[in-house]
């Protein structure tokens, strides 16, 4: 497609907001969150349908995100060559502990989750594969700023960005969450105790490349109340000594 400047940063923006959930929204939807004027939406929607970028619902007429995002999203995926041995190590991890446990990376100044293994629970805990998490709030999204450098950067990231509430115990001061992220470094491992959703608890323990900077996080999710203190003690050390193994494949 040849488009502009202007028009790139739209496409780019629907794009974007067909990968937050619901995943799925109506070109009415599009334009009202993104404040792009709907005959805009429309088009650029049709150039994304014809290169099967987008695909639409044929009974609500909804878009969701089609098969060449998820192409290149493989690609994506493809370039980082440790991808396989840390889903394998974690579904190990998975396994032996019985709770959801995740990779989540660094990108940029963002934090994306690329690995989720589920177990067999009738909710769905973690994220899906793909999705960006808040610096905020969440094991992730903590874990993995509270070690950002430079400092001065990450101090000006937490006073530019919004701080959204998803809940009654987020972090929506900044003062409070630099504080929250001291606390971090200095027990090294995150804690998130109903921080990004209600009733869920989460441990993230962070991952360092071989130049010892900040990389990414490895990560459990649980319901509040269904494990006990000394399960707890045990699966800190789990995630820790995971979140070090994963960092030994990591150049």
């Amino acid at each position: 497609m040849d488009i502009n400047n202007s028009s790139a940063k739209k496409t780019i923006g629907i794009l974007l907001q067909l990968a937050t959930k619901p995943y799925e929204y109506s070109a009415l939807d599009l334009s009202s969150l993104l404040g792009i004027t709907r005959s805009t939406v429309h088009r650029n929607l049709n150039e994304l349908k014809a290169e099967l970028l987008v695909l639409q619902n044929p009974l609500t007429k909804k878009y969701s995100l089609g098969p060449t995002a998820y192409h290149i999203g493989s690609a994506y995926l493809s370039t980082f060559s440790q991808m396989a041995q840390i889903r394998s190590l974690l579904a190990r991890a998975t396994e032996n502990v019985g709770q959801t446990i995740g990779f989540s990376k660094l990108v940029g100044e963002r934090v994306i989750n690329l690995i989720q293994i589920e177990t067999y629970q009738s909710i769905r805990i973690g994220r899906a594969e793909g999705s960006y998490y808040p610096i905020n709030c969440g094991a992730y999204g903590k874990c993995i700023m509270a070690f950002f450098e430079p400092l001065q950067r990450l101090e000006e990231l937490v006073r530019e960005r919004p701080l959204k509430a998803y809940t009654k115990k987020t972090i929506t001061n900044p003062d409070e969450l630099l504080l929250e992220y001291s606390s971090i470094r200095k027990r090294g491992y995150a804690i998130s105790d109903e921080e990004l959703s209600e009733g869920l608890y989460g441990i993230g323990a962070p991952v360092f490349d071989s130049k010892g900077q900040i990389f990414g996080s490895v990560a459990t999710a649980f319901i509040k109340g269904t494990v006990d203190s000394g399960t707890l003690k045990n699966l800190i050390l789990e995630i820790k000594e995971n979140a070090a193994e994963v960092s030994r494949y990591i150049v």
